[in-house]
């Protein structure tokens, strides 16, 4: 008897496809330690009511890594920045020909980000809206499906591909801890072992956007 084809897994296999996922494993690992090594070098952010912060400069890191491996080619993917509802900023979208993908920390591999009205607006149906941009944004992503890249959490100890239910506000389904998977380790130092070092471009933007923003002095 053969198996039912999962929907979920096809459409992740065909959009985020498996020989690309080795890429996601030393993308993390160079975030998180890009997180480590800023925290290290900016005294105010090693305070205990900075650690609370640490989570926004993990996303930061994070989408830093997948946005610079769709510039290289690495990810076939189109990516674009994207306003939350509310005007707190923006955030990573990776779209493909059938999904938009975002990137969340999450405490387990089957925990729903926390609610964002992003999120739940790329389950919209194409609806009549009153102004035309909006109803092109609609149609844009009709046929898209909204897959998740969840990691976490406060250390880096799983990631999976993941497309969650808005209705019913649970994951629907989830791939396999993709740290579990073989991968390349990325710009081993000379002389040493592969490393998932930092990267100092991305250490450098990081501890400029914080004090650009003035945020340790808030």
């Amino acid at each position: 008897m053969v198996d039912a084809v999962n929907p979920a897994q096809q459409l992740a296999d065909e959009e985020f496809a498996p020989n690309l996922r080795p890429l996601v494993p030393p993308a993390l690992k160079r975030a998180y330690a890009t997180v480590e090594h800023v925290i290290d070098e900016q005294p105010w952010l090693a305070t205990p009511s900075a650690r609370y912060g640490r989570g926004d400069l993990v996303r930061l890191a994070s989408e830093y890594e997948f946005y610079k491996l769709i510039q290289t080619g690495a990810l076939p993917f189109e990516p674009s920045w994207e306003p939350y509802s509310r005007p707190t900023g923006k955030h990573l979208v990776m779209r493909t020909k059938r999904a938009l993908i975002t990137i969340n920390q999450v405490e387990s591999p089957s925990t729903m980000p926390r609610k964002a009205v992003f999120r739940n607006t790329f389950g919209l149906p194409n609806t009549s809206f009153l102004f035309e941009d909006w109803n092109r944004e609609i149609e844009e992503r009709a046929d898209r499906k909204h897959l998740l890249l969840v990691h976490g959490y406060q250390e880096l100890t799983f990631s999976n591909l993941a497309m969650p239910n808005v209705e019913t506000k649970q994951i629907a389904w989830k791939s396999a801890n993709l740290l579990d998977l073989p991968h390349q380790v990325t710009e081993p130092a000379k002389d040493e072992g592969p490393t998932d070092s930092p990267d100092p471009e991305a250490i450098e933007n990081i501890i400029r956007m914080i004090n650009d923003n003035d945020l340790g002095n808030e």
